[in-house]
């Protein structure tokens, strides 16, 4: 409990002095803008590139693992996205956002250091697999499906043949950019100077701290408590079905090992990710209600990732024996 709250209280305090920052007018809106265009255009994409391109393609590629985790966060966004369109009357850009709040861990800045923390080493590799995916995969099909709804909002149609534009306004994403290049490093065994890699590390270490202090300005004057329904929903979805459905899919496979098993599980435990912040605010969509479900998620992952960890070992071995 002691690892847990030593991780998380920081991960407060930082939103913390983003709201005082914004109540006291030290930071505006405008200023919040700056500070998430530094996250989304440079300190995010160097992050990315440098997680992806450091590590061995080994490692990423994994395919029992990657189909497990992958398949059973996809359905899950998916259908999170088509029931919040239904239940909640959500346009396409909200939609997505929904569903990807509420399958989108923050492994970057709470789960690597934390779970490691709880399992050792061992449990390093697994959860890069499934941080991959996410990556690779959930983030760029969120940002076409954004992109998308971007082009049909802006232009009052989806036109006769949209998908240039579509494709234009997703491969020039820095945060697709750097995936790519990223899993281009990774596979071709890149090696790069030390000072370019000590500039990517200095970029990718202020974004965390940026995007949850840009959280704070955003939760200025916008009442948390608005939407309960849609915030409760984004919490259940990602701290009780995410871990749940990743559960399912992992005892149908039945071919993993424990440690990754109980590894990943963790990870789809943890709250929301910051970073779907950083895409709201981006796209300017649904912005108030991704600050708020980042926040709530941590609040309540305090008391749920405790709970969980009490009888990972369990489940996990449960989950890898299989069917």
């Amino acid at each position: 409990m002691t690892q847990i709250t030593s991780i998380i209280l920081p991960f407060f305090s930082l939103i913390a002095l983003g709201w005082i920052g914004g109540k006291s007018k030290i930071v505006s809106h405008e200023g919040m803008r700056g500070i998430n265009g530094f996250v989304f255009y440079f300190a995010l994409p160097a992050l990315l590139f440098r997680a992806l391109g450091s590590r061995d393609f080994d490692l990423i590629w994994q395919p029992d693992l990657l189909i497990s985790y992958g398949s059973a966060t996809l359905v899950l966004f998916f259908c999170l996205r088509f029931l919040a369109g239904r239940m909640f009357q959500l346009d396409r850009s909200c939609a997505t956002l929904f569903g990807f709040a509420g399958t989108v861990s923050n492994a970057g800045f709470m789960g690597l250091p934390l779970i490691i923390g709880l399992l050792g080493e061992a449990a390093a590799i697994p959860l890069i697999v499934a941080l991959a995916f996410d990556l690779i995969v959930t983030l760029p099909v969120s940002l076409m499906l954004l992109e998308s709804a971007k082009h049909k909002r802006t232009t009052g149609t989806v036109g006769p043949n949209p998908l240039p534009k579509i494709l234009r306004g997703t491969v020039s994403n820095p945060v697709l950019i750097a995936i790519v290049c990223g899993v281009i490093a990774s596979a071709c065994d890149l090696d790069w100077p030390g000072g370019f890699d000590y500039l990517l590390e200095l970029l990718g270490a202020g974004a965390g701290p940026a995007a949850l202090f840009a959280i704070g300005v955003a939760l200025v004057g916008r009442p948390i408590a608005e939407k309960r329904a849609e915030l409760g929903a984004m919490a259940i979805a990602k701290l009780v079905l995410h871990p749940l459905i990743v559960f399912a899919a992992f005892y149908l496979i039945g071919s993993l090992s424990e440690i990754e098993v109980k590894a990943v599980l963790l990870l789809a435990a943890l709250p929301t990710a910051g970073n779907v912040f950083v895409i709201a605010a981006t796209y300017d969509r649904y912005v108030v209600r991704s600050s708020s479900i980042v926040l709530i998620t941590t609040a309540i992952g305090v008391v749920s990732f405790s709970l969980f960890t009490l009888y990972i070992d369990p489940i996990a071995t449960w989950a890898a024996k299989g069917p």
